[in-house]
């Protein structure tokens, strides 16, 4: 008799732990459901106004696009092609697919999903388009929070679950010795040999102006 009421406390206990962590679990779910459906409509704190806006091309008319400028003029050895780009155009509905996608992977593997890093990049030489060889370009990247910091770059393709992987862990196996100065990669170690190409969870696809 007492090993039976012993079975049915172990039981209950577990039944008990079981149910705690579905509660917990929907409860997760149901907070970020509610973050996501309660997004404000409203102007954002971070807009700018006109007068911002001005002064910022300004500065960049006067200082950074000017050696970009004639970077472009130098690498292309053509004056008619010296404008470096100026805007990328992403449409609103690849925007979107892009965050759901996001959302969706990050949420697979139980990992808080933070933001978007965008990182300047350029197109290599050997690029199958040839009229956006070395132009200036754009790399977006998930972002979760990794040890202190809330906007780190992650690869939510490979990592596990409450485990986000800085997404520099799978970049280094394609980086050459020259990425090492790099900043953002700079625990990037040289990789020699050839690698299957590895999916990303980054997006670049843009339209560029120049060229339209």
């Amino acid at each position: 008799m007492k090993k039976i009421n012993k079975l049915l406390l172990l039981c209950l206990s577990v039944s008990i732990v079981l149910i705690s962590c579905n509660d917990e679990k929907k409860h997760i779910k149901d907070k970020n459901d509610h973050e996501e459906n309660n997004i404000s409509s409203k102007r954002p704190s971070n807009a700018i106004t006109y007068k911002e806006m001005a002064s910022m091309f300004h500065e960049y008319d006067t200082g950074q696009k000017l050696v970009l400028d004639k970077y472009r003029e130098n690498y292309t050895g053509d004056a008619n092609d010296a404008v470096e780009t100026i805007s990328h155009y992403y449409e609103i509905n690849q925007l979107k697919q892009y965050i759901k996608y996001l959302e969706r992977i990050s949420k697979e593997k139980e990992i808080k999903l933070t933001g978007v890093r965008i990182f300047s990049a350029a197109y290599p030489k050997n690029y199958s388009n040839k009229s956006l060889r070395g132009r200036h370009t754009l790399i977006f990247m998930p972002t979760a929070k990794i040890g202190e910091k809330n906007n780190v770059a992650f690869e939510p393709l490979y990592s596990t679950n409450n485990n986000p992987i800085k997404f520099t862990e799978f970049l280094h196996k394609y980086s050459s010795k020259e990425t090492q100065r790099v900043s953002r990669a700079s625990m990037i170690p040289f990789f020699q040999g050839d690698l299957e190409d590895m999916d990303s969870s980054g997006t670049n696809r843009l339209e560029t102006n120049p060229p339209n």
